[in-house]
């Protein structure tokens, strides 16, 4: 790194963290203003063209310490759901990282991921609500996500769980028949 971008660096971080107690003291404000002066959302979202009543909201939350500021204009997937968990909750996963089960045929490991890379699929699994998932939690949220998929794969191709030999079927695999199937399976063996 050449010496000359070195203050450049310092300067943009410095300004950052200026923006970031700011940001932090408008909550406070925001916060006085409801409690103290008994004035809502609205009417405060109301006094600026800049303002809506989401962005208020979200300075509420900073101002009670109820949503930390780097989530504030974070984009990566994770962080609708972070939004979500109490305050020492997103410090940690952000801060830290969450633990992902990854299966792998009978094979399972867990990861340690950062929030910022988890996909839109594993926050599904690793976030329920206003809560980070348990192992345990993601395992039976993975199985219930593959007997769910099973059930799907029968109802749209019934004819890759059974096989017609003769006058009879042989069934590859438990599954779950409608009548119209099973009437199906019954006109190919007459035929």
């Amino acid at each position: 790194m050449k010496q000359i971008q070195k203050p450049l660096i310092t300067e943009f971080v410095a300004l950052v963290t200026q923006g970031i107690e700011c940001w932090n003291k408008a909550g406070e404000i925001v916060v006085r203003l409801l409690d103290e002066h008994n004035m809502t959302i609205a009417d405060i979202a109301e006094t600026s063209e800049l303002l809506t009543e989401d962005i208020v909201t979200r300075f509420e939350q900073l101002g009670r310490k109820q949503l930390i500021p780097c989530l504030l204009v974070a984009d990566y997937p994770a962080a609708r759901h972070l939004v979500r968990l109490p305050y020492s909750e997103q410090k940690r996963a952000v801060e830290t990282s969450v633990d992902l089960l990854v299966c792998e045929g009978k094979d399972t490991s867990v990861l340690k991921v950062s929030v910022e890379n988890l996909t839109h699929t594993q926050c599904r699994q690793v976030f329920d609500g206003d809560q980070v998932r348990s192992i345990g939690a993601q395992r039976a949220w993975l199985e219930d996500r593959r007997a769910t998929q099973e059930i799907r794969d029968v109802l749209s191709s019934p004819g890759a769980l059974y096989q017609v030999r003769g006058r009879k079927v042989v069934f590859k695999r438990p599954c779950e028949l409608s009548a119209g199937q099973l009437a199906q399976i019954i006109s190919e063996i007459e035929n």
